[in-house]
């Protein structure tokens, strides 16, 4: 089944292409949001841990249990010392990017763990079946698994800088300061935690799609076009 992880600048229309790209799909979509959302409804209590009862499985039930897997063991509790998994340590995967400082955090926890459990997450939500992926660095966590489609979404600066006015309802001098410290944070997140200098070098994508040239009823058509067509050709003969 066609995976594809989307990443890209702020305001460059991953956000609005994952959605699109996901119902072409059929596929579950899965961006920050959704993550914290899954976060929260683990509940991070001894009775969301111990409560496993099996039941048909909705989008946001299978990402819980992933999670729910992946917090429920001897590794992260020994990172947040607190089997109970108090929100902070939930925390600092859902966050954007300018948001995540570790050292700020209730529990310290080490550069090399923090990107763990986020890789792990994100591996386990690819293994699990058809997603579409927006942001976290998945396109470089899944860089080694040939079948994944990685994209990014790029655009002029004043498209990028209207479509965060639009999105969180900024004033344009508001819009340009946050897009221009999400651009630094995610440079600065590529480098601490993937040695990578150019987040948008595109010998980190498959294709690169400009959506302020390419409208996204047709960006989506590609993108969708081209996970058929590389699932296609990395399936068993």
């Amino acid at each position: 089944m066609p995976i594809v992880a989307i990443g890209g600048l702020t305001g460059g229309g991953g956000r609005i292409l994952g959605p699109l790209v996901s119902k072409r799909l059929h596929a579950d979509y899965v961006d920050r949001l959704i993550l914290t959302k899954a976060a929260e409804k683990i509940g991070a209590t001894v009775e969301a841990l111990q409560n496993r009862e099996e039941s048909p499985e909705s989008q946001s039930e299978r990402f819980m249990k992933i999670l729910q897997r992946i917090f429920d063991t001897p590794s992260l509790i020994s990172l947040s010392g607190d089997p109970y998994f108090g929100r902070g340590s939930i925390d600092f995967f859902t966050e954007e990017f300018e948001d995540i400082t570790i050292s700020s955090s209730p529990h310290q926890v080490e550069d090399a763990e923090f990107i763990d459990v986020i890789s792990n997450v994100i591996m386990e939500m690819a293994e699990s079946g058809n997603v579409v992926f927006v942001g976290r660095a998945a396109s470089i966590i899944l860089k080694d698994l040939p079948h994944i489609l990685r994209v990014s979404a790029i655009a002029n600066r004043e498209d990028r800088i209207s479509r965060v006015m639009d999105r969180e309802n900024f004033e344009h001098e508001q819009a340009e300061l946050k897009m221009n410290q999400r651009d630094a944070a995610r440079t600065s997140y590529f480098k601490r935690f993937f040695d990578i200098d150019d987040p948008d070098d595109p010998n980190n994508y498959h294709l690169s799609i400009n959506t302020s040239e390419i409208d996204f009823g047709h960006a989506s058509d590609i993108i969708v076009n081209a996970a058929i067509t590389l699932n296609k050709s990395q399936a068993p003969a």
